[in-house]
C-alpha cells in the first residue's frame, strides 16, 4: 500500500466529519466527483472499502474508523510537531450567517491548518443569537454582511471579491471574443448568498458596468453545489475570487471581465468578542485569522 499524500488525508478528514459525499466536497471546496474520485483512488491504494454509500449519506466502516483516528492523529502531527507536548492550541469559536461566509470559513481552515495549529468550531447562527453569544464569551468572533455599531471595537474588514464565470468549453468563449454586458444579461446567473447587502452590491456592480438586471437569478447558497453547477450548466455563476481562480486553474471554468471590472466588491467584517481584548493571545490568533480569511489564495481573495 502506498503511503496517503497529505491532500489525501484532508479528503479522508473532510468525510470523517461530514455525513456525505456532497457536504465534504462543499468544505474542500471541491465537486463531489473529484471527492468520489479520490476516495476510490484511497480505497483502491489501501484494498478495503473505508466507507458505505446509500442514499441517506456515508458511514465509516470498521476499518475506515480506525483509518479516520490514525488520520486524526497525523493532522495533529501536522499542525504541531512531532513530540509536541505543550498547550493545545485554543479552539476558536466563530460564527456566520451567510453561506458565502460558512464556504469561505471552510476553506480557509482546510488552507490554515497546512501551516497553522488552530483548531475551529464553526457556527451557523440566526442574528438574534449572535449578541448575546459574543457577550456570553460563548462565540469569539462572527463574520457579518455588515459592520456593528460604531461602538462595538476591534472589528476588523475584509476584503471580499465575488468573480463570475462561465464553464469553460460556454459557446460563448469558443469566439475568443471579448464578452459585453449585453452577451450575459441574457443568460441565468446563479448569486451564492441571499444576504441583503450582497444584493445591493450587485446591483451596484451590474450598474457599474452598464448591465440592466439579468432576466432569471437564481440563488443557490455558496457550497451547496455551485462548482457541479460550474461545470454543467450554461449559467453565469458567481464565486468568491479564491475559488474562482481554483476552477479556473483545474480546467473548469474562466473568469469573466465586463467593461473591463473582473468582480464584484462585498466586503466581510469580522467581530470579536468583548472579552478577546483581554485574552492577547486569543486577540493576536484572531487578527492572524482574520487576515489569512482575506488573502489571495485563503477564502475569499482579492
Amino acid at each position: 500500500m502506498k503511503r496517503l499524500e497529505p491532500r489525501q488525508l484532508l479528503i479522508l478528514a473532510a468525510l470523517g466529519r461530514n455525513s456525505s459525499i456532497h457536504s465534504a466536497a462543499r468544505d474542500l471546496s471541491l465537486t463531489q466527483s473529484a471527492v468520489s474520485k479520490a476516495l476510490a483512488e484511497i480505497e483502491a491504494q489501501m484494498g478495503a472499502t473505508l466507507f458505505t454509500r446509500s442514499r441517506q449519506g456515508i458511514e465509516p466502516t470498521t476499518l475506515g474508523r480506525l483509518v479516520l483516528r490514525r488520520v486524526g492523529h497525523l493532522l495533529d502531527v501536522l499542525d504541531r510537531g512531532a513530540g509536541h507536548h505543550e498547550k493545545q492550541a485554543p479552539v476558536l469559536k466563530i460564527g456566520y450567517m451567510s453561506d458565502l461566509h460558512g464556504m469561505a470559513l471552510g476553506n480557509a481552515f482546510v488552507r490554515w491548518r497546512q501551516s497553522q495549529s488552530l483548531k475551529l468550531r464553526l457556527l451557523d447562527l440566526e442574528f438574534e443569537q449572535v449578541l448575546p453569544l459574543l457577550l456570553q464569551a460563548d462565540l469569539d468572533a462572527v463574520l457579518l454582511d455588515e459592520p456593528m455599531n460604531d461602538e462595538w471595537a476591534g472589528q476588523l474588514r475584509i476584503s471580499s471579491r465575488v468573480v463570475p464565470v462561465l464553464r469553460m468549453h460556454h459557446p460563448l468563449l469558443k469566439t475568443g471574443k471579448s464578452l459585453s454586458p449585453k452577451d450575459v444579461q441574457a443568460l441565468d446567473w446563479i448569486l451564492p448568498t441571499l444576504a441583503v447587502s450582497w444584493h445591493r452590491a450587485f446591483q451596484d456592480w451590474t450598474a457599474k458596468v452598464g448591465m440592466e438586471a439579468p432576466a432569471r437569478i437564481w440563488k443557490i447558497p455558496a457550497g451547496h453545489g455551485l462548482s457541479t453547477v460550474v461545470a454543467q450548466s450554461d449559467a453565469v455563476v458567481c464565486l468568491p475570487a479564491a475559488q474562482a481562480s481554483f476552477m479556473q486553474q483545474a480546467g473548469v471554468a474562466r473568469p469573466i471581465e465586463l467593461a473591463g471590472d473582473s468582480g464584484i466588491d462585498a466586503p466581510a467584517f469580522f467581530v470579536p468578542g468583548p472579552h478577546v481584548r483581554g485574552d492577547p493571545a486569543l486577540h493576536q490568533t484572531l487578527v492572524l485569522f482574520a487576515q489569512f480569511l482575506g488573502g489571495k489564495e485563503a477564502a475569499y481573495g482579492v
